[in-house]
């Protein structure tokens, strides 16, 4: 056998005269096998004896040659150029698949980030491990399901010949020594199953969740297969943790809820108690209160009569006038109290129906006006539309004309008595203001007490009594003073409508 340099020699290789081919140009050949899927991404080396001008190689690199060799050449020098074509090829569609596999797993994950619920995901991945990988049978189960209910199988139709749930159950039997079981052919772990297959653990962490099974009439599985299914399956056991995180969270929540609900209960029932002791300690404030006040005009009753008792015992015919007259003072007061208890006990009945406020209101200040006129005190109404209330007439009429007549009181020098409506927040604002003697900022607090009056002669019933009839009207009643400047009462009731 003759040398290699021998035989390139007698081809003209290595010689200075120029080879040409016969037919086609070496890039017309590069541009059809450019053109042509099957050949597009093979390495291709130009073996040149004509172009030595830059321009000419560049025509030939721009038209996709992977390199130039100039005629005449060594054989090693192209053997090792060719070498290095090849690794290099090698090493970009290793990389181009690497890309496509992370593309396949980014786009898996974000698929399964859709769906928390772990039914949801199991039903998901056999599908998609079938999408991503060639076969015809895929399941997944999980161990926390001794009786493995939880499999998640899918097998094309062209397989419907198999007993899927048999065989799911065959292949979940298959003693694991590793992470991984892959066969082919011969070697198949159960005896007339697919030809090919990869049984492959699921696994979080360090902890083993399941089992995943891949299988089919695919020849064999290679390492590119067995990376992206190792991939595929990383995500699978990521998002079932992540659901059964989210799983806990949720029954965290609904017995947080729970918890929550109870505690409100208790808090509620605790309320409850404490209302009815503070009402039965107020009721014996309240009761403490009236024996003290009806114990004060009794005192005087008792001296008076005790004195007419023995007037009448001395054969006494003539009467003290004046002592009768304090009787009948002492009797009326306690009357007066008496009453004012039970209109704020009672009308737990009175009839309730919408009511114009602004017409209530108007009411009150028609009654009033000619008392007021005499005391010179003049009566600004500034009503605006408000929306209807449900209430007692009645009851709402008593608060105001208390109001009004404690109003007239602090302006015995005459002023301004003002009457304001408004609406604000879904509720009905009522707001009464006179430019009296106002109330000391020392006993403001105190006003809605039972039995408590910054008048000389009052029973300090009359606020108490309002309070209690706005409260039960689900309203709110308050006040602000300045001392000489006046008071303002706010009363807030909500809409009716």
């Amino acid at each position: 056998m003759e040398p290699t340099n021998t035989l390139l020699k007698k081809r003209g290789v290595g010689r200075s005269a120029p080879l040409t081919m016969p037919g086609l140009t070496g890039l017309e050949v590069l541009r059809h096998l450019r053109e042509n899927d099957a050949t597009s991404t093979i390495p291709t080396i130009l073996m040149t004896g004509d172009a030595r001008e830059p321009a000419d190689v560049a025509r030939g690199l721009n038209m996709g040659a992977d390199d130039y060799v100039y005629i005449p050449f060594a054989p090693e020098e192209l053997i090792a150029r060719a070498r290095s074509k090849i690794r290099s090829r090698r090493t970009e569609e290793a990389l181009q698949n690497r890309t496509r596999e992370l593309e396949v797993l980014l786009g898996a994950s974000a698929l399964m980030n859709h769906h928390m619920a772990k039914g949801e995901l199991l039903d998901l991945a056999p599908s998609l491990l079938l999408d991503l990988l060639p076969g015809d049978f895929a399941l997944v189960a999980l161990y926390d399901d001794p009786q493995w209910e939880t499999v998640r199988l899918i097998a094309r139709e062209s397989e419907a010949r198999y007993d899927t749930r048999q065989l799911a159950r065959q292949l979940l039997e298959v003693p694991l020594s590793g992470k991984v079981i892959v066969w082919s052919g011969e070697s198949a772990p159960v005896l007339g199953t697919f030809p090919s297959g990869i049984i492959a653990v699921l696994q979080h962490g360090e902890n083993a969740i399941g089992r995943v099974v891949i299988a089919g009439q695919y020849p064999r599985y290679e390492d590119n297969h067995l990376r992206l299914l190792g991939g595929i399956i990383r995500q699978i056991a990521l998002a079932l943790h992540n659901a059964a995180l989210y799983e806990l969270q949720r029954n965290y929540a609904t017995h947080l809820e729970e918890m929550v609900a109870q505690r409100t209960a208790e808090l509620e029932s605790a309320q409850k108690l404490l209302l009815r002791t503070e009402k039965l300690a107020s009721i014996g404030h309240l009761a403490a209160s009236i024996a003290h006040e009806i114990n004060n005009p009794l005192m005087p009753i008792r001296t008076l009569l005790e004195s007419i008792v023995e007037d009448l015992q001395d054969q006494r015919i003539a009467y003290d006038a004046q002592s009768v007259t304090l009787i009948m003072e002492s009797i009326e007061r306690i009357r007066g109290i008496t009453s004012r208890l039970l209109e704020f006990a009672r009308d737990s009945n009175a009839e309730v129906r919408l009511l114009d406020i602004n017409e209530v209101l108007h009411g009150v200040v028609s009654l009033n006006r000619k008392f007021f006129e005499h005391e010179r005190i003049e009566i600004r109404e500034k009503y605006e539309d408000v929306p209807p209330v449900h209430g007692s007439k009645d009851q709402l009429e008593q608060v105001f004309m208390n109001i009004a007549l404690n109003a007239q009181a602090a302006m015995s020098g005459g002023g301004t008595f003002t009457v304001h409506t408004c609406e604000k927040d879904g509720m009905v604002i009522i707001e009464l203001t006179d430019t009296g003697i106002g109330i000391p900022p020392e006993v403001i607090e105190r006003i809605f007490d039972p039995f408590f009056s910054t008048k000389p002669h009052g029973t300090g019933l009359g606020l108490f009594v309002s309070h209690g009839i706005v409260q039960a009207h689900s309203g709110v009643i308050t006040v602000r003073s300045r001392p000489n400047r006046g008071s303002t009462f706010t009363i807030s009731l909500p809409a009716g409508i």
